[in-house]
């Protein structure tokens, strides 16, 4: 009879793991905790700030996206599985939460000039219309927008971090 009843349990599991995972939604940061598996700085500026949830349903906060970009990229430690990601709305986000938008529907602004927690220069909106208003905002001449796409594909030539 155990035999049966492992095999039962067996087949259920497959069958879950068969089915599309749905992790669940992006967690509001949490300065006391969170700290960047990239960098090892706590997370404290959420305006800046980028989440994962692994395949296997562990969330891992990140304090810039530039840190989650290289890590993807595999400029530091080993990267995660990565089943969902999420990026930090610079305009409708404050310093103590963020409000989350998918890394592929994000679009993210570049310039030098830009103070991130990193020193990458990059910050996410959730459209180019608050990116340029942003731009404009804080006078950042030839400022680029870019996808997460381009944003990862250019990960992989240098990192987004700068050297220290």
């Amino acid at each position: 009879m155990r035999r049966r009843r492992f095999l039962a349990h067996l087949a259920a599991w497959g069958a879950a793991l068969a089915l599309p995972r749905a992790w669940a939604d992006p967690r509001p940061i949490d300065d006391r905790i969170d700290v960047c598996p990239y960098c090892g700085m706590k997370v404290v500026d959420a305006r800046f700030a980028a989440q994962v949830t692994t395949e296997g349903g562990r969330t891992l906060a990140y304090d810039a996206i530039e840190c989650l970009l290289d890590h993807l990229a595999g400029h530091g430690p080993p990267p995660p599985d990565v089943a969902d990601a999420w990026l930090a709305d610079r305009a409708a986000s404050e310093r103590t939460s963020a409000t989350w938008v998918p890394v592929d529907a994000a679009v993210l602004l570049y310039h030098p000039r830009l103070r991130t927690p990193m020193g990458g220069g990059l910050a996410a909106f959730a459209d180019a219309d608050a990116a340029t208003a942003f731009a404009d905002a804080n006078r950042l001449d030839d400022a680029r927008t870019l996808t997460w796409a381009v944003a990862r594909q250019e990960a992989t030539d240098r990192p987004w971090v700068p050297p220290w």
